[in-house]
């Protein structure tokens, strides 16, 4: 075996950042269906010179072909504790030390950086491990929450109609109110306020994740900044005074517009038990299907213990494809 170099990505070579993105993509070929980001797209959001993150890709090469490839990924405006990491190698370099090394560097980088915990997800299939999986066990990983990955065919789903009569029944005074890409003003402030403490919401297991803290500001920053690579679907749950109690979105890459994601999605306490929740989804799913005809699924990942949002999942018509492992490791200094 020819000797490993590991070498930062120039973001800015696009022929270095597409070989590194094309060696993700092939590390990713044994999953069951193709979520990787098109090229156009990871182009965009890699080379971002983004005030949310401090990001570094990372490249084994052996001699002139990437045979492995890492992200560390440094939050700078919340969770300034954690490294968000990605390892990938491609299934014909594996068991030869190239995913190790790319990792201990990423740990390098997060000690340098004066970060105690490393984050990461490895993919398997439903109730089983994986590469990904066993390879962050033996490192000294720690699974800290589960969730399940989901997707719905948009050609072949259940009929909503029952749902329409179950929000119909037990919404109340409550309305939904939809929009795309940019927040109206009348419900950013809402927004922002909830999204701040979106982590309090969601069960996250034992990741060592905090609250942020949302703008309108910051709201507005990111919208503008993500508009040029994704449409967006959003709908809002509005109380009978008016305040932003719920809300949903889908997110579709224009460079892959056969397949939309769920981003968020909550109900405040109080206001819970309305089949809000439902309501938004199927307002955005609708508008998604009403404007882009031609796209063919929806992803989504819910904890597995959240019961609720999995039950409105499967009765949409959600299936589970994957299981979303989440590892942390506490880095000493």
């Amino acid at each position: 075996m020819n000797a490993i170099e590991i070498r930062a990505v120039d973001v800015h070579d696009e022929a270095a950042l597409h070989a590194w993105w094309a060696a993700g993509r092939a590390a990713a070929a044994d999953r069951p269906r193709d979520f990787h980001p098109a090229w156009e797209h990871a182009r965009s959001d890699l080379a971002e010179d983004s005030p949310e993150r401090d990001l570094t890709l990372l490249a084994a090469y052996e001699q002139d072909e990437v045979v492995g490839i890492a992200a560390a990924d440094l939050p700078l405006l919340d969770n300034t504790h954690a490294c968000w990491m990605d390892v990938g190698v491609p299934p014909a370099h594996r068991g030869r030390g190239v995913g190790t090394a790319l990792l201990e560097r990423v740990e390098a980088l997060t000690r340098d950086a004066e970060r105690t915990h490393v984050l990461g997800a490895a993919f398997a299939p439903p109730g089983a491990e994986s590469a990904g999986s066993r390879f962050a066990a033996a490192r000294g990983y720690d699974v800290a929450h589960r969730e399940g990955l989901k997707v719905l065919d948009l050609d072949d789903h259940p009929d909503w109609a029952t749902l329409d009569d179950e929000v119909a029944a037990r919404i109340g005074d409550h309305t939904v109110v939809e929009w795309r890409e940019h927040t109206p003003e009348e419900h950013i402030a809402d927004l922002a306020r909830a999204i701040s403490s979106f982590f309090s919401m969601v069960p996250t297991g034992d990741l060592a994740l905090e609250d942020g803290e949302w703008t309108p500001e910051r709201m507005r920053d990111n919208e503008d900044r993500g508009e040029q690579r994704s449409l967006r679907f959003e709908a809002a749950a509005l109380a009978p005074d008016g305040e932003l109690v719920g809300y949903t979105d889908l997110q579709v890459s224009r460079a892959k517009a056969e397949q939309a994601g769920v981003g968020i999605t909550f109900v405040l306490p109080g206001h819970r038990g309305r089949s809000l929740g439902l309501a938004l989804k199927l307002a955005t799913h609708r508008a998604l299907m009403a404007a882009l005809p031609g796209c063919e699924l929806v992803r989504t990942s819910n904890a597995e213990v959240n019961s609720h949002m999995n039950a409105v999942n499967e009765r949409m018509g959600y299936r589970l494809v994957e299981d979303v492992i989440e590892v942390q490791k506490v880095i000493s200094s």
